[in-house]
């Protein structure tokens, strides 16, 4: 495990010194501040995994910065140690209580200091593990199935997560863009950071959520701070806003983004992979879209097949597809006789592979037994008279913003319902991430305890 980046908050400058010099020595990127003031600016700018501070100082004390970390939520990515030569157990106590990971006593051993800090970053890696294991990944990381497409997909996958540059992953609704970004983060060296994802029709609503902003009351340090060292996904970029262009720009050839309020360039490391259905060169032509991000995200564009380009892969993706929902969902095993899967394969998969997996989630609901041609003639029937139903309601008199925030909220609303309030599940029904999903219900004003 590598040392990671480190803040030491004390007023006395030989102990900030002596600290600074042991762990720079230790191979840790180590910065320092000599009062409150200079320990905000750099927590919220540099997002450090590790910060040793002192209670007693001049201008605020330990505990009350300690308070302000848990507000900002500095605690989800970094561990707080604090240190006192005045200290008492009930302090200690109150620190800990509050998310402080250890409390050091002065004159501090240098053995110990080694030992804290690198059990610390042990814990916090642990932390980033359960994380990434309690988010929705699925368990085949590249894409299923045996034809020359998916496996030349799987080939460019694979020689692409060896390095940084940005990628455009194009391909229409439905086709796992989103499941290659992932798989391209999980098999690069950046697997152990943050997979942060955007939706470009989001950026706007959330942009404070996600960079922050300053003010005249203070500074908010926004989420992307933390996933630095790891991946950014956009998805729908046609969908990106010129303030989010703006802003996808300013990281792609600045590797740093601005805060709203600020003009401070603030430095990230960040692998981007944009995704798009499509349609950008048009709106380039008509300047809608920036051209210089578009040459640049071109220069490694990566084409995701449709599913009616190799339906011979169906049998092999129904497999993968019955496993999962077993073992995830403990749903009962169905055998497709050989009828079932040749319309399968008949089929022209408008929904693509999403279409797929949730035809193949309801006959496992509903049915029982062996599924037959028959079975699945209706089952698309029936799904194409509900999406008929779906579409006839559609009230056009709002604009299309407007209607997919409606949308959103009443499915989101419903699925919190069904779920008795809990994210977690409703973030793995609805396939949103769930940060992304906590965003979206705080920009619809949705309680998640009390969905209405």
């Amino acid at each position: 495990m590598k040392p990671g980046k480190l803040l030491i908050v004390d007023d006395e400058k030989d102990i900030r010194n002596l600290m600074e010099e042991i762990f720079s020595e230790e191979g840790y990127d180590v910065m320092v501040a000599a009062n409150g003031q200079q320990a905000q600016t750099i927590w919220r700018d540099m997002a450090p995994d590790l910060i040793f501070l002192d209670i007693w100082m001049p201008d605020i004390d330990g505990i009350s910065l300690l308070k302000e970390m848990i507000e900002e939520n500095v605690l989800q990515h970094s561990c707080v140690i604090m240190m006192s030569g005045h200290g008492t157990i009930e302090t200690a106590i109150e620190a800990t209580k509050l998310g402080a990971y250890d409390y050091l006593e002065k004159p501090l051993s240098l053995a110990k200091l080694l030992i804290t800090a690198e059990r610390a970053m042990e814990h916090l890696q642990l932390h980033h593990e359960n994380r990434h294991l309690k988010q929705k990944l699925p368990d085949q990381i590249l894409p299923v199935g045996k034809s020359k497409l998916i496996a030349e997909l799987r080939d460019s996958i694979k020689r692409l997560a060896k390095y940084s540059m940005p990628i455009l992953v194009k391909g229409e609704p439905g086709t796992g863009k989103h499941r290659v970004a992932e798989a391209i983060h999980k098999l690069s060296d950046r697997k152990e950071n943050t997979f942060f994802q955007i939706h470009g029709a989001d950026f706007d609503d959330q942009e404070t959520l996600i960079l922050g902003e300053e003010t005249d009351t203070g500074t908010s340090p926004g989420e992307l701070i933390h996933a630095t060292g790891g991946t950014l996904m956009i998805s729908d970029l046609e969908q990106l806003s010129t303030k989010g262009q703006n802003f996808l720009a300013q990281l792609m050839f600045d590797g740093a983004f601005i805060r709203p309020g600020s003009n401070k360039k603030i430095a990230v490391d960040m692998r981007i992979i944009a995704l798009t259905k499509g349609g950008l060169e048009d709106m380039a032509k008509n300047n809608q879209f920036r051209e210089d991000l578009l040459q640049r995200l071109n220069v490694m564009p990566l084409d995701v097949p449709s599913l009616r380009q190799h339906t011979e892969d169906i049998p092999d993706l129904i497999d993968y597809f019955l496993d999962y929902f077993l073992t995830h969902e403990g749903l009962e095993y169905r055998e497709f006789d050989v009828g079932a899967i040749n319309v399968l394969r008949q089929y022209s998969w408008p929904g693509n592979y999403r279409e797929l997996q949730n035809l193949i989630q309801r006959l496992l609901i509903l049915g029982e037994g062996e599924v037959t041609d028959d079975e699945i003639r209706r089952a698309l029937e029936s799904s194409k008279r509900s999406e008929d139903v779906s579409m006839s309601g559609i009230d056009t008199s709002v604009n299309l913003k407007q209607a997919k925030e409606r949308f959103e909220a009443a499915y989101l609303s419903q699925l919190l319902r069904e779920t008795g309030g809990n994210v977690t599940e409703t973030a793995r029904l609805s396939g949103v991430e769930r940060t992304n999903l906590y965003r979206k219900l705080k920009a619809l004003n949705i309680d998640p305890k009390n969905p209405k």
